[in-house]
């Protein structure tokens, strides 16, 4: 083979590896990035056609009660990955959504790269976002189990961090790009492209992207119902599946 030939060779495979990370990221985190990250979840172990909805960065006022309307009429539970200073918008959020059987994850006290935090910040941020939670869901006690970092990336000492205070870090694994402000063809494609048994969906509340989140949900939770997944909460996605369970 040419030089020429193998560069166009090389660029072709790289070009079709972007892509399929881009549209196709489930099956490389599934079968690749996941078995490289145990300490982190990507998507439960249950063969049974479960996914996990989760939602980053509320509340965002009223629009996070908008999206808990649309869940309680469609039955839908969801983990809120909450940021410890947007609860100044919104600080009875975590009540209500507790009543209505949802949970409530830590997403640090601010929206940045978690990765890039010493450790002495990035457990103030995570302490202070606890203590934030608790004080809002009073009198209740929610249990705060799962983070979420800051943009997605984590490294080892991150993961030792967060152990120490007990939580375990969570990224997913059907992601629509929504940050990116895709069109909304797009996302709803995108979800139901990537659904599959064990699946972990990430969303947005925030004033910017409210809205296109409510749209989205509207449109793909009622026809992922429709083929048969059912919604479950983090816990019950990442417990390990019974002997002899399948899709």
């Amino acid at each position: 083979m040419s030089p020429p030939i193998a560069a166009g060779a090389v660029l072709l495979l790289l070009l079709g590896l972007a892509a399929l990370i881009a549209l196709r990221p489930a099956l490389v985190i599934r079968h690749g990035i996941a078995r490289l990250c145990p300490g982190v979840l990507f998507r439960g172990p249950s063969q049974r056609r479960w996914l996990a909805l989760t939602i980053d960065d509320g509340p965002s006022g009223e629009g996070s009660d908008a999206l808990l309307d649309l869940l309680r009429e469609l039955q839908v539970p969801a983990t809120f990955f909450l940021i410890g200073s947007h609860l100044r918008r919104h600080p009875s959020f975590p009540q209500r959504a507790l009543a209505e059987g949802h949970q409530l994850g830590n997403h640090l006290w601010v929206d940045t790269c978690s990765a890039l935090l010493p450790q002495r910040e990035f457990l103030r941020q995570l302490d202070a976002t606890e203590r934030r939670i608790r004080r809002c869901a009073a009198p209740r006690i929610p249990r705060i189990r799962w983070l979420r970092p800051g943009r997605g990336l984590v490294h080892p000492g991150l993961l030792r961090w967060a152990a120490s205070r007990r939580s375990r870090p969570v990224l997913g694994s059907i992601f629509p790009w929504d940050t990116l402000r895709p069109p909304a063809w797009f996302q709803r494609w995108f979800i139901l492209a990537n659904a599959h048994p064990g699946g972990i969906v990430v969303l947005h509340d925030t004033p910017e992207l409210n809205r296109q989140t409510l749209a989205t949900l509207a449109a793909v939770l009622p026809e992922l119902q429709r083929r048969g997944y059912r919604f479950v909460s983090l816990e019950t996605l990442s417990a390990p599946a019974p002997p002899g369970s399948s899709c």
